[in-house]
């Protein structure tokens, strides 16, 4: 499968993440909630760690029409350019035909008369005539060399004599007329550059011809141009009285109306307009209460510029940026969004919106979390809906009696980015009280195996975990590495874990960890600690290094703040046998015993190993 390949949900595939029983394969449905149209095949398989998983969910869901791949198209950017390239090579190609026209034109003109020399013209006298009668003077070409006569009218056959003509006028010589210029090949064909030059520019004749203006000397607007202007006037002064309008003077208003909405006191610092990337008015630095319960950045409201003439504005969309939430003010947040979103509200908000918010519990948050509340969501009684930025945690949050709720889901969720715990998958139900936090139906799949139970987390002097957790096919050498210990261990361990921590710091509340529990280990191996050379090498001095390989490791283990025992040990490697227990300090150091038995063809060999040493270097010693 192409590693670059985008898939994108179907109508079908959004109503399927909507509807849980559509699909059941779990990670069928997790690659397709991860699928987001944006994220190629290669970053899916980036988010699961499994790259098989990811490309069989894909054609599977492909096929059943849950997803389908994203084309690639231009941008409208590069769309626009291609087409104004197309009519710029259409221009082009126009007037290359003109200029060959042209040239083919100045081809077969003739060719230009020489010059005619000048002539001294004498007056012409007309005969007498007995009766002049009227006739059309002649055409006369404006290259004539000779001048009108007075009159072309044929002598009168009849009457007296004619009057006499008039002086001559002195007849001035024509001066050479000068050739029209031949237009050859090369000014034909001027360039055509000049010519697309000549379309966008003017000429200095041009520039000397001037409209000829009857009436008011005022200039003349034309009705589109008139309300163009109109318009833009009404856009500049609506801008105008946006941005200069003292929003500040309502400030003690809108913090009366949130604080009715949050049950609270809420301050604002300043109420600004913004113009990008929509108009909106800005509430700058709110804080509840205190401000160390919520406090926000900054709330962006858009409103409906003329729903504020009416009784009830309309805001179209109110974006909450940079919110920070404690534990306290959480209890209150279910109750808030519905306030501000209920029908019979003062204000009308379409959607709400949250960016960069934090929840914080004890110190303990899942990161950035951002979301979009539509009030038809609201009605539904499904709450709203939170995600993170690589939406790899979803939070479907709502109140219950006197607690809020919050259903979780997760793939490829890491809760820090340098955590050494990075689920898989994780599932359950949040419940918080205002005292506690709750994670009950904890399904979370990690390091190849599976953990689920509940954990309680609490805080009053310290920081206190209670957990009551069954692990299954985990694999050993992933969790000691988690844990902090040597990763000299191998194998599939699986069991039960009930335990309670007190620590000052959550980081250290593993650490100081009191529980029981059993467990069993299946197919593994404990690197450095080789019992069959230690019973070989009985009373010659310790063994350090090699290892033992089993079927099974069986027995109870026993957490306490200062070391780990490991107690009723039962192991079995073939003809090997042994018993026992060991204790593992924090620091790493051993102690303990094992009863090993070697059965051979004929006999059976029966011997105490003490072990010592540390978790990293063990030392078996063998006695009789």
């Amino acid at each position: 499968m192409d590693a670059n390949l985008i898939y994108r949900k179907t109508p079908t595939g959004e109503e399927a993440v909507r509807q849980r029983t559509r699909v059941v394969q779990r990670n069928t449905r997790m690659v397709l909630i991860l699928v987001d149209g944006k994220s190629t095949v290669a970053d899916l398989c980036d988010k699961t760690g499994n790259q098989q998983l990811v490309e069989n969910a894909l054609q599977e869901l492909e096929r059943d029409g849950l997803v389908t791949p994203q084309l690639e198209q231009d941008s409208v950017w590069e769309q626009s350019r291609k087409v104004a390239e197309e009519i710029k090579a259409a221009a082009l190609k126009r007037l290359a035909k003109e200029d060959v026209k042209e040239e083919d034109a100045a081809e077969l003109a003739p060719p230009s008369m020489p010059p005619l020399p000048p002539v001294d013209l004498q007056p012409v006298v007309p005969p007498r005539s007995a009766e002049p009668y009227s006739v059309a003077p002649m055409s006369i070409s404006p290259q004539s060399v000779y001048p009108p006569p007075e009159s072309m009218a044929p002598p009168s056959l009849f009457g007296s004599e004619p009057p006499a003509p008039p002086p001559p006028s002195p007849v001035p010589v024509l001066a050479e007329p000068t050739a029209a210029p031949v237009v050859g090949r090369k000014e034909a064909g001027r360039g055509i550059v000049e010519r697309l030059s000549g379309v966008f520019s003017r000429s200095s004749d041009d520039e000397s011809i001037k409209p000829i203006r009857r009436g008011s000397s005022l200039p003349y607007v034309s009705l589109p141009l008139a309300i163009a202007l109109g318009v833009s006037g009404v856009v500049v002064l609506a801008a105008l009285v946006f941005f200069l309008y003292p929003y500040d003077r309502h400030r003690p208003d809108l913090e009366a109306g949130l604080g009715r909405i949050v049950g609270q006191t809420v301050r604002i610092g300043a109420v600004n307009a913004s113009f990008l990337p929509r108009p909106a008015i800005s509430l700058d630095s709110v804080s509840v209460g205190d401000g160390s319960k919520a406090r926000a950045a900054r709330i962006r409201v858009v409103p409906e510029l003329l729903s504020l003439l009416g009784s009830r504005p309309v805001f179209s969309s109110v974006e909450v940026v940079s919110a920070a939430i404690d534990g306290e003010a959480l209890t209150l947040l279910p109750k808030a969004v519905a306030a501000a979103t209920q029908p019979d509200a003062p204000v009308q908000v379409q959607a709400l919106s949250f960016s960069r918010l934090q929840l914080s519990l004890f110190g303990l948050s899942p990161g950035e979390l951002h979301g979009e509340i539509l009030p038809a969501e609201l009605a539904k009684g499904s709450g709203f809906s939170l995600s993170n930025a690589d939406r790899s945690l979803r939070l479907q949050m709502k109140a219950e009696a006197g607690s809020v709720a919050a259903d979780f889901e997760g793939y490829g969720w890491q809760a820090l980015a340098d955590s050494p715990y990075r689920f898989d998958s994780i599932q359950g139900k949040a419940v918080w009280d205002g005292r506690s936090l709750a994670i009950r139906s904890l399904d979370a799949r990690i390091f190849d195996g599976a953990v689920q139970g509940l954990l309680v987390f609490e805080r009053e002097a310290q920081a206190k975990l209670t957990a009551d957790l069954t692990v299954k096919h985990m694999n050993v050498a992933r969790l000691s590495r988690a844990l902090g210990y040597p990763e000299q261990f191998e194998g599939e361990v699986a069991g039960t874990l009930k335990f309670s921590a007190y620590a000052a710091e959550w980081g250290s509340v593993l650490q100081a960890a009191a529980g029981e529990g059993e467990f069993a280990v299946q197919r593994g191996v404990l690197g450095g600690f080789d019992l069959v050379e230690a019973v070989r090498r009985a009373g010659k001095g310790s063994v350090a290094g090699g290892s033992t390989r089993f079927e099974q490791i069986a027995g109870r283990i026993k957490l306490f703040p200062e070391s780990i025992r490991f107690t009723d040990l039962a192991m079995s490697s073939g003809a090997l046998r042994s018993g026992g227990t060991l204790d593992v300090a924090r620091d790493g150091k051993l102690s303990g015993r094992f009863d090993v038995e070697m059965r051979g063809s004929a006999n059976v060999i029966r011997m105490p190993v003490a072990a010592s040493g540390t978790l990293k270097t063990p030392a078996l010693q063998a006695g009789r």
